[in-house]
C-alpha cells in the first residue's frame, strides 16, 4: 500500500486562508441581510405612520352632521326650485281649486320625495346603522327649511295680499313639491 502523502504547510495555510475568506464573505452577506432587515422593519414603520396620520386626518362624511352651509344650501335650492318657471305664481292659482284634504296629500308627497332623493343621491354611503337616525333628522331639518322658504316666497309674491291660513296652506303644500326637488338637490352641492 501506498501511503498518502500529507499536505505540506504551506498547503494547509492555503486552504485555511481560503476557509477564512469564505467566511468572512458568508458574515458579510449576513450582516447585509440583517442590514437588509432592519432597513424594510424601518420603512414599514414609516408606512404604518403615514398611515395612522392620514386616518386622523380625513374627517367625518359630509353627510353626517347639519351645519349651517347646509342651511345656506337648502334655502337656495328651495328658492330655486319654487322661483323657477314661475311655480309660485303657478301653485297659487293652483291651489284655490284644491281642498285642504288634498293639500295634506301634496306635504306627505313632497316629504316622501325629498327622502327618495337624499337616499338615492347620497346617503347609500351612510352605515345601515346609522341609516335610520341620520337621514330623517337631515331630510326634516331640509323640509322645515324648505318650508319656510316657501311661505317667504308666497309671502312676496302674494303682493302684500292678505291671505288666510288655508289658502296659505294650500299654497305651500302646492309649491312644496318643487321646493323639496330643489332643496334635496342644493343639500348635495359642494364635497362639504
Amino acid at each position: 500500500m501506498k501511503k498518502k502523502r500529507q499536505p505540506s504547510l504551506e498547503e494547509l495555510n492555503k486552504k485555511l486562508d481560503q476557509l477564512l475568506r469564505l467566511e468572512k464573505n458568508q458574515l458579510k452577506e449576513e450582516i447585509s441581510v440583517e442590514n437588509l432587515e432592519r432597513k424594510q422593519i424601518r420603512e414599514l414603520n414609516e408606512i404604518e405612520e403615514i398611515e395612522k396620520q392620514i386616518k386622523s386626518k380625513i374627517g367625518e362624511h359630509p353627510l353626517r352632521k347639519v351645519t349651517y352651509k347646509d342651511l345656506g344650501k337648502a334655502l337656495i335650492g328651495a328658492f330655486f326650485g319654487i322661483v323657477s318657471h314661475f311655480a309660485v305664481l303657478e301653485g297659487i292659482h293652483f291651489a284655490e281649486n284644491i281642498s285642504v284634504f288634498r293639500a295634506t296629500g301634496y306635504y306627505f308627497i313632497s316629504y316622501f320625495v325629498g327622502f327618495i332623493f337624499l337616499y338615492y343621491t347620497g346617503f347609500r354611503q351612510v352605515k345601515q346603522s346609522k341609516f335610520l337616525i341620520l337621514l330623517p333628522i337631515r331630510l326634516t331639518f331640509i323640509y322645515v327649511v324648505m318650508l319656510l322658504a316657501v311661505v317667504s316666497a308666497i309671502y312676496i309674491f302674494s303682493y302684500g295680499d292678505a291671505l288666510t291660513f288655508i289658502e296659505v296652506y294650500k299654497q305651500v303644500a302646492v309649491v312644496s313639491l318643487p321646493a323639496i326637488m330643489g332643496a334635496s338637490a342644493a343639500d348635495l352641492i359642494g364635497n362639504d
